[in-house]
Formats: C-alpha cells, structure tokens, sequence
C-alpha cells in the first residue's frame, strides 16, 4: 500500500516539474517577446533602463519609427513621443465658461484687465510640437500645466498693456502674434523641448455683467464718429459754397475791372485826341464841346432852344 501511494506521489511530481519547465519556459518566451516594440511613423522613442536614459549619444538615444527591442518592462521603460503631431490645447484660465459671469470670489473665476481698467475673457487654443523628444521627455513632468501658465502669464502680461477696443477688434491678431513669441522665449529658456506653431485666440468676450455698458461706450463712440463726420461734410461744404462765392466774386471784379479800364483808356484816348485838336484850333474845339455839352443837357430837360441869327430872344421848342 504505501508502495502505491510512493509510486502516485512521484508521478504528481512528475508531472509538476514538468509543466513546471514549461510555464517556466512559455514565462520566458513572453518575457523576451515583451521586450519587441513599434515606433509608429509620427513617434520617435527613449528607452529608460532602471530610471536612467539609455544611449550616450543623441542618435542612440532616439529610436526612430520602426521596430525596436528592449529588455523586458521591469528593466527597459519605453516612452514613445508624438514628435511629428501638431497637438493642441484649449487655454481657459482666463475664460468662465458659466455663462460668462464674473464672480466676486477671483479664485471661481478667471478674467484678464486690459490697460485701460477693463475686464476681457479670452479662451485661446495653442498648436505645438515637441522638437526635443530627450528634454522633453526627461524635464517635462506635465507639459499642458507648464504650457497653461506660460501662455496665461503672457495674455495677462500683454493684455495689460492695450486697451479694450484693441483687444476686441483690430489688435487680437497683434496680440496673438506677441503672445506666441514671447511664450517661445520663455519655452526656449527653460529648455522644454516644445515649439510653438500656432495660438489662436478662439473667443475674446466682455463679461455679460458688462455688455450693456460696453454697448453704450461703443453707441457713443459710433455717434461721435458720425457727428465728426457730418461736421466735416457740414464746414467742407460751406467752404466749398465760399469759395465758389469768392471766385464768382473775384472773376466779376476782374471783369469790371477790365472794362473800366478799357473805359478809361478809351476816354484817355479821346481827351488826348481832343486835346490835340485843341491845341491846333482852340475856338472851334470849344464851340464844339459847348454846344455838345448844352445839348446833352437840354436833351435831358425835355425841350430845345433854338437862337435865330441877329435875335435877341431865344426860341424854345417843346418835344
């Protein structure tokens, strides 16, 4: 009896140790074949071997797309990186999604003061790219809160220095232009590894608090406008009807001019002519002018006076 069951007990262990090699082995095989990894076409990869980076050069220590071995997971961590992906991310820290309201408690609420004492919610949306796959992958503990504060501190920083209408219209691409530069330099310092290709500031708003207000700024200022421009049509038509006035003015003084000028010099010419008759027969010149004169006179009295030759008495005429 204890033969038998001698004889049972070593055909279990039998058996055990030899599946047991072959759990063994089949462990082994999954082991080595865990170690196999791809490298997709938009990725490169780093390979940390017990925390530390693996390679001691950069052309060894980025594995390009394609398939790749490392040590098995508890040896070899694998961390692939997006470097040849546009990535985006939405900025609202100075955005209140809940109903554009702002609140009293700053905390609950995120705005951005412009430099003329007004209240402006932005939301952006940055494009990037990560251009140092090593720095980032090694220095970047969270790269989206690390790009939030940097974008967030370069809109309040910029924003503080316009004024609201600049911001709301015709200095929003301005503002995004300085924001993205200045935000790489500050990148570029602190060695992230990150490229900027793109912000984009999706919604520049007024809290709704204020929209009534900022609509009774921007009435005023179209009225303002409009009332300038009808005040320069207004005075550039006056002076247009004035200096039409002044030129019929100026050509009718010319002309009268013109013509008592030639009026004068016919008259000169005629005195002068006269006057040299005059001074060849000066009785006849006289008689002449005399009676010239006289009749012009009489004409305009009304009647003639007729002298017969040897009377005394003149003779008078009615018309």
């Amino acid at each position: 009896m204890k033969n038998r069951l001698f004889s049972i007990f070593t055909q279990i262990m039998e058996y055990i140790i030899k599946y047991f090699k072959l759990t063994v082995c089949f462990a082994a095989i999954l082991i080595v074949l865990s170690g196999l990894y791809r490298v997709e076409s938009n990725q490169t990869a780093v390979v940390l071997r017990f925390g530390k980076l693996l390679g001691d050069s950069p052309e060894r220590q980025i594995k390009k797309p394609g398939l790749h071995f490392a040590l098995p997971f508890f040896i070899d961590n694998v961390i692939k990186i997006p470097v040849y992906t546009v990535q985006e991310r939405e900025i609202t820290t100075h955005y209140n999604p809940e109903g554009n309201v702002v609140s009293a408690n700053i905390n609950e609420n995120g705005y951005v003061l412009t430099g003329d004492k007004n209240i402006v919610l932005i939301m952006a949306k940055i494009k990037y790219q990560i251009n140092d796959a090593v720095r980032y992958t090694l220095f970047c503990n969270d790269a989206g809160k690390m790009i939030d504060g940097i974008i967030s501190g370069e809109l309040t920083g910029i924003a503080s220095h316009s004024w609201v209408d600049s911001v709301l219209t015709s200095g929003r691409a301005q503002l995004s232009g300085d924001v993205m530069r200045n935000s790489q330099k500050i990148i570029d310092r602190l060695r992230l590894g990150i490229i900027i290709s793109g912000v984009e500031l999706t919604e520049i708003t007024v809290p709704a608090d204020t929209v009534r207000h900022f609509e009774e700024v921007r009435n005023a200022a179209i009225f303002k406008v409009t009332s300038t421009q009808r005040a320069q049509d207004y005075a550039m038509t006056r002076i247009l009807g004035a200096q039409a006035a002044a030129n019929t003015i100026k050509k009718t003084a010319v002309s009268d001019q013109s013509a008592k000028l030639a009026k004068a010099r016919s008259e000169m010419a005629e005195f002068d002519g006269l006057y040299d008759q005059y001074r060849r027969n000066p009785q006849i010149i006289m008689n002449g002018t005399f009676r010239q004169r006289v009749g012009a006179v009489l004409k305009k009295a009304g009647k003639s006076i007729v002298v017969p030759a040897g009377a005394q008495t003149p003779t008078f005429f009615l018309p």
